[in-house]
This record gives C-alpha cells, sequence and structure tokens, in this order.
C-alpha cells in the first residue's frame, strides 16, 4: 500500500457509528496497513469504529494479523470487544493473555457478559481467573455458573436494581446512582420485602414523579412480570415479545429475586436459537461451526449421517419390492427422483414453519388442529398445481394418459403426506417432550422417500395394466 493510500484511509471522514457488514475494501486496506506495520493508521481507523464492528473485522482476520490488530485497540474498549467476537477468535486473543490480564477484563464486564466469557475458557483457567478476580465480581460469577447456560438464570445479569418496600423516593435514587457506575441498563426498581421476595416494580421514570419522601410501596405496581430461574431462555424471549418488555426479572421458587434479563440478552438469544434451529434441522450444532475442529466436527456428523443412512436403505428395500414393475415400465424411474424432491422439500418447509412457530410463541400445542389445518390447505393446493403439472409431462412423455394419470395422483398423495408429516412430527414431539428442531430435521425427507415411493410404485403396480 502507497504512503498516499495510508493517508487517505488515515485521514477520511469517519464517525463514530456501526456498519451492518465489514466493507470489504476497508478490510483489505487493513491487512496491507497490518502487513506493514501502519500503527498510527490502524489506530486512526480503530478510533472512529463501534466495539462490534472492530470485533466484525477481527473475526474475518487470520490469527497473526487479529493479535497485531488487536493489540492497538484502546484499553477501553477491549473489554467490549472481546465480548462481540465470536467464540474462536476471542478464544485465540484470551490464550494470549495471562489470567491476571483476563480477570481484570473480566471485572470490568457486566455479569452477564462476563459468564460467557468464564464459560467459554477452559476449566483450569476459568478457575485461576476466578480465585484471581476481587470477591464480590468472584462471587457473582461463582453463583451464575451454577445455573445451565440456556435458562433464564443462565442469561441474566446480577446488576439490578432493588429497594426495599419501606424505602423512600430519595434512597432508592440514591442506589440507582450507585448502580449507574457498574452499568447503563437500569430500566426497572425492583421492591422487595425483608426476605428479598419481589413485591413490585416501578419504571425508573416514575420515580422523577414522586416527592423524595414517598414510600415505594405507595407507588409500586404489584403485578409484576417474572420469570423462574430454570425456565428456558426462549421461552423468555416469547415473554418479552408477548408483553413488550425491556427488562424482567428472574426469581428463585420461593419468589426471591436473583437478577434480571433485558432486551439486548433477548436479542442475542433470539439470534442463537435462531441459528441452533436451523443447524439441528440439519442435524448438526451451533455450537460445532466455531469452537470444534474438521475432525472433531466430523465425529459429531458421522453419526447423523449413518443413521440417516440406515433410514435410506429401508427407503432402497420399498424400492426393490416392485423390482417386476419397475422392469415392465422403466418410465417409471424417470419421475421417482422428482416425487421425491419435490415431496421432501414440502414437508421440511411445513416442518421449518412449525418449528419456527413454536419458538416465538405463534404455534400452540393447545391449538394443534388450527396449525395442521392451515398448512395442510396450503399443501394440498400445491400438490393439486404440482400433481397436474407432473401428471400433464409425463402423459405427454409417455404418450399415454394413464401413464400421466399414476405419476400425477401419486405426486398429490406423497405431497399431501410429506406436508401432514412435516407438520405433525414437530408438534409429536414437542408434546413428547423432544426438540422439534431435531426431530424434524435430518430424518424428515428420508422418511418422506419411502412414503412417496410406497404410493407410486404401489399405484403402478395395481393399475400396471392400464400403465403399460
Amino acid at each position: 500500500m502507497t504512503e498516499q493510500n495510508k493517508r487517505e484511509i488515515s485521514e477520511q471522514d469517519h464517525h463514530p457509528g456501526y456498519v451492518l457488514e465489514v466493507d470489504e475494501e476497508l478490510l483489505a486496506d487493513i491487512v496491507d496497513l497490518i502487513r506493514t506495520g501502519a500503527r498510527n493508521d490502524l489506530k486512526n481507523i480503530i478510533a472512529d469504529l463501534h466495539p462490534a464492528d472492530i470485533a466484525a473485522i477481527l473475526n474475518r482476520l487470520d490469527p497473526t494479523d487479529a493479535s497485531f490488530f488487536f493489540s492497538l485497540i484502546p484499553e477501553e474498549s477491549v473489554g467490549d470487544v472481546i465480548v462481540e467476537m465470536n467464540d474462536a477468535q476471542r478464544s485465540v486473543v484470551l490464550g494470549e493473555m495471562s489470567h491476571t490480564r483476563i480477570s481484570e477484563l473480566v471485572g470490568e464486564m457486566d455479569s452477564d457478559e462476563a459468564i460467557d466469557v468464564v464459560r467459554d475458557l477452559p476449566e483450569k483457567v476459568a478457575r485461576s481467573v476466578l480465585d484471581i478476580l476481587e470477591l464480590p465480581a468472584a462471587k457473582e460469577l461463582k453463583d451464575l455458573l451454577q445455573y445451565a447456560p440456556g435458562t433464564a438464570a443462565g442469561v441474566m445479569g446480577k446488576e439490578i436494581a432493588v429497594a426495599h418496600r419501606k424505602d423512600t423516593v430519595k434512597k432508592a435514587i440514591q442506589i440507582i446512582r450507585r448502580l449507574a457506575k457498574e452499568t447503563d441498563r437500569i430500566y426497572n426498581l425492583y421492591v422487595v420485602d425483608d426476605e428479598r421476595v419481589l413485591r413490585g416494580v416501578i419504571p425508573i421514570e416514575r420515580l422523577l414523579l414522586h416527592p423524595p419522601a414517598r414510600r415505594l410501596y405507595k407507588i409500586m405496581r404489584e403485578d409484576v412480570i417474572s420469570v423462574k430461574a430454570e425456565v428456558d431462555q426462549e421461552e423468555v424471549a416469547q415473554i418479552f415479545k408477548k408483553y413488550n418488555l425491556v427488562s424482567v426479572p428472574v426469581v428463585d421458587e420461593q419468589n426471591k429475586i436473583l437478577g434480571h434479563i433485558t432486551a439486548d440478552d433477548i436479542v442475542e438469544v433470539m439470534e442463537e436459537e435462531a441459528s441452533e434451529d436451523i443447524y439441528k434441522m440439519m442435524g448438526s450444532d451451533a455450537a460445532e461451526m466455531e469452537r470444534k475442529s474438521p475432525l472433531q466436527i466430523a465425529r459429531m456428523r458421522i453419526p447423523w449421517l449413518l443413521a440417516t443412512m440406515a433410514v435410506s436403505l429401508v427407503s432402497g428395500m420399498v424400492v426393490s419390492l416392485f423390482d417386476e414393475t419397475l422392469s415392465k415400465v422403466i418410465l417409471l424411474a424417470s419421475f421417482m427422483p422428482v416425487i421425491s424432491a419435490i415431496s421432501g422439500n414440502v414437508g421440511l418447509q411445513a416442518a421449518a414453519i412449525i418449528v419456527r412457530g413454536l419458538a416465538t410463541g405463534q404455534v400452540a400445542l393447545s391449538d394443534w388442529r388450527r396449525a395442521w389445518w392451515r398448512e395442510i390447505r396450503t399443501v394440498l393446493l400445491m400438490a393439486g398445481v404440482c400433481g397436474a403439472t407432473l401428471g400433464t409431462i409425463a402423459a405427454l412423455w409417455a404418450h399415454h394418459w394413464p401413464f400421466g394419470m399414476v405419476v400425477g395422483v401419486s405426486m398429490f398423495a406423497s405431497m399431501s403426506t410429506a406436508g401432514t408429516m412435516g407438520t405433525l412430527i414437530p408438534l409429536v414431539s414437542k408434546r413428547l417432550g423432544f426438540d422439534p428442531a431435531v426431530t424434524a430435521g435430518p430424518f424428515e425427507t428420508t422418511f418422506q422417500d419411502i412414503v412417496g415411493f410406497g404410493i407410486f410404485l404401489g399405484l403402478s403396480t395395481v393399475l400396471l395394466h392400464f400403465i403399460q
């Protein structure tokens, strides 16, 4: 890169903000600046970027370049950048730090972000970091480690505004001011009794509307929406959406307040759950893409592939039962891949719609008939169009309309069956307590092949004397 180009980059009229994607030209320029050791130019670029954008750039760099670029980040922004990095790159960066340095960064983070970092550390390193960490912060993180990831308590933060029901508005404001030094995510004041049992909630702005001497129990709202510690994070996201919340308290079985979850936590949860469902439907795992080596990923996927292969062999056995039919009407084999592919897609589409509906709360188990009927009506319309189209093509191809009728009816029946299976399998799985994203994934199309081929070849065998 020429000195003129370096000056153009460092002198650009940047302003703090955000970008949706890393600009490829900027990324290429940054790599060139890293390779030439242009520290000042890189620092100027970093100064005008949001921590999330710095992290996005780091995620795209190779380990050596990322290490150099990371070393130029201002001290006050390092913790914010680490939180935004992907797991793989964060592991590389943290692996180059001393345990003392990691503990310093963790101590500066909000507890919900700090616990994510600690959970990703090797067990030995995590213990060392917690031992070095100052007592209050260490105790908070050790408490959070008791809860399973993916639960309400697993994603909650401990920085929460709590006051006694007999406290005054003046004291409550003092509590909030002290907490504001630790976090800027304060939306509500939660009111408790002597046992720390949750009794009410007061939005922060409402405190300003009352005189300083007013007792909190006189102005609090008692109908508090809260979640239990063990509630799944996906259900928490549904609660946020349903009641338009910006934060929700997390309580134990005795309704004692433990922490709270904020809207920005839920945005991450929704993204995580959506990715997880997609990966599971493909017979994979969301975490494997970033945290594991190719060998480890292969070991995780091979069992799914072997299981799918076993089910596919059943499909092959079904086809073998109709060898005589296929030998007499060889043209049937030409339409089997078409019927299999289209029906499989219909089944996967139906399954994806139901799985997503269950995740967002748009589909309820108690109202499964409505969800099934809505989807099956759509499938029947599509099956009618596709069946008529393929049947016509088959009739023209074979110059024999009974052959086209068999192909068209088989397509219609196969697509209808696929839509029904794709709709009902996730619902039944959810009812039985299984994850619908897993059960509706890699096996759906394979099972559909068995049913589709069975319908097609069975109908062809019954009507063999008409289609020859």
